[in-house]
């Protein structure tokens, strides 16, 4: 007697506006498959150390509360009967992604933009991820949301929302490089 494996997507998400969209289209496509959505939050350590004399900012939102801004904001509008699970992984982005879609049915991550050469269109983390990924990899953009969306220019001011047209692109593992 076989047990069924579970159907699983895994998105990456951060906070930002376009990892929302990337979260939501996961959620609908896990409907249609009938998979669970693992969203995967990489929190990676500051670029820069400081020195031992200086003093820490105050003050501003941090990673997590913007974390949970975006789970509120993003899990009402999940497809009812989809279960998604939340996880919050201290490491390198395209590291804790690669390691997380490990027999996954595909990897879902968001960009700012469908233009091709447009700047951050594809960054280091989708790259790496088009390149070892073990599973499809698809990028959606934010104007590829067909729901209105959240966007936080500056951390905690506010909200606004739009609609643009919806599509979608997939990439197989293995197709770029």
């Amino acid at each position: 007697m076989s047990v069924l494996a579970v159907r699983r997507i895994v998105v990456g998400v951060d906070g930002s506006a376009e990892s929302a969209v990337a979260l939501r289209w996961a959620c609908r496509e896990a409907g249609l498959r009938g998979a669970e959505v693992h969203a995967v939050h990489a929190r990676e350590a500051p670029c820069h150390s400081m020195a031992s004399y200086a003093v820490p900012a105050q003050g501003g939102s941090s990673d997590d509360d913007d974390m949970d801004v975006m789970w509120q904001s993003v899990m009402p509008d999940h497809v009812p009967g989809v279960q998604v699970r939340t996880q919050v992984i201290d490491g390198l982005a395209a590291r804790v992604l690669l390691e997380h879609c490990q027999g996954a049915d595909m990897l879902v991550l968001g960009t700012v933009s469908d233009t091709p050469g447009a700047q951050r269109s594809a960054g280091p983390v989708i790259r790496a991820c088009l390149r070892r990924a073990p599973c499809p990899v698809v990028v959606i953009s934010a104007a590829q949301d067909p729901l209105p969306r959240w966007d936080t220019p500056a951390r905690g001011a506010g909200m606004h929302l739009s609609a643009p047209v919806p599509t979608a692109a997939a990439v197989p593992a293995g197709a770029c490089g």
